[in-house]
């Protein structure tokens, strides 16, 4: 086959337009995607670390990577960003790099050194001597339910039925002295006298200034828990000269809410007594409310029926 010179001259110029348009197909197809690769070494002996979790995180992709036994690692593909290189090793800690840039078409290289943590093998407390906080210096708190409130009020008498004192009574490390009755009853704690207390409702102080006794009642109406606090305070307590404290915790509504209404009558001892209580809360306990009502009526006898008025003759008033 034989071509002439004008034939031979179009076949050269087909030749070149077929070789630019695959060159342009080819540079259409490049890579869209960069990659990322690096070494992680002791940060003290320069040797390959191997089994690092490596992480790269950027708003657009987040992959991760163990490192080899040589310590190497690699990301093969990663969307053009700047990236945060994380790792991740138990013994070791974390090396975290910003800022990293990742090109289309590039491989960034890196080498990340990490550092053995330190190991807690002990913990050792000092003390100067001179410290006014000694350890084994505790308060024994102790802590009445109501079933223990209701199963105690006998013990008090006939005048502390609906009131904490009995409960207070059971307690070891409290003395309540018997015959007593109604509020303001006296108490001693640990040997401590009877204005050497600090009452509470609620974590409130309660006491009275010029006395030192409680200002409320001791009713056991509306109480969820009673605390008696033996030996005083504890170190953060911002009192002195006291030998414990009674704290009378309130009790909050639930969901659902609740009523009661008990009622009861005496005979032929005299005593009668009616409560109403009401709680309740909504399903997110942000808000609760209980609201109590209580009334008594008792008579009390001392020494006889007559409560002792027959025996003004065996034992007149004395002059």
């Amino acid at each position: 086959m034989r071509l002439t010179g004008s034939v031979f001259s179009a076949y050269l110029v087909a030749v070149g337009v077929a070789a630019l348009a695959l060159a342009t197909c080819t540079g259409a197809s490049a890579g869209t995607t960069g990659g990322l690769s690096g070494l992680v070494t002791d940060a003290v002996t320069h040797a390959p670390v191997a089994g690092v979790i490596v992480d790269a995180a950027s708003p657009s992709q987040n992959a991760t990577t163990t490192t080899n036994d040589a310590g190497r690692f690699v990301f093969v593909s990663l969307s053009p960003d700047t990236y945060t290189v994380s790792t991740q090793k138990p013994g070791y800690d974390g090396t975290t790099i910003a800022g990293i840039s990742v090109l289309a078409d590039q491989t960034q290289r890196l080498e990340l050194p990490v550092r053995k943590s330190l190991k807690t093998i002990g913990h050792v407390t000092t003390r100067s001597s001179l410290s006014v906080v000694k350890p084994g210096s505790t308060t024994d708190v102790y802590s009445v339910g109501p079933a223990q409130t209701q199963a105690a009020a006998p013990i008090g008498g006939g005048g502390s039925l609906n009131s904490v004192y009995s409960a207070i009574a059971s307690m070891p490390g409290s003395f309540v002295p018997p015959g007593q009755m109604g509020v303001n009853q006296t108490v001693y704690i640990r040997g401590g006298y009877y204005d050497q207390i600090g009452f509470e409702y609620d974590g409130v102080p309660v006491n009275r200034s010029f006395d030192n006794y409680p200002a409320y009642s001791g009713s056991t109406l509306g109480q969820q828990e009673l605390q008696i606090y033996t030996g005083g305070g504890g170190a953060g307590a911002n009192a002195t000269g006291l030998a414990g404290f009674i704290n009378q915790v309130v009790q909050s509504g639930t969901f659902p809410g609740s009523a009661t209404i008990e009622g009861e009558i005496g005979a032929p001892t005299f005593y009668h007594d009616t409560s109403l209580q009401l709680a309740g809360a909504t399903p997110s306990r942000l808000f609760s409310y209980y609201v109590g009502f209580s009334g008594s009526n008792q008579a009390f006898n001392y020494f006889n029926q007559n409560n002792g008025g027959d025996l003004q003759d065996q034992f007149p008033y004395a002059t």
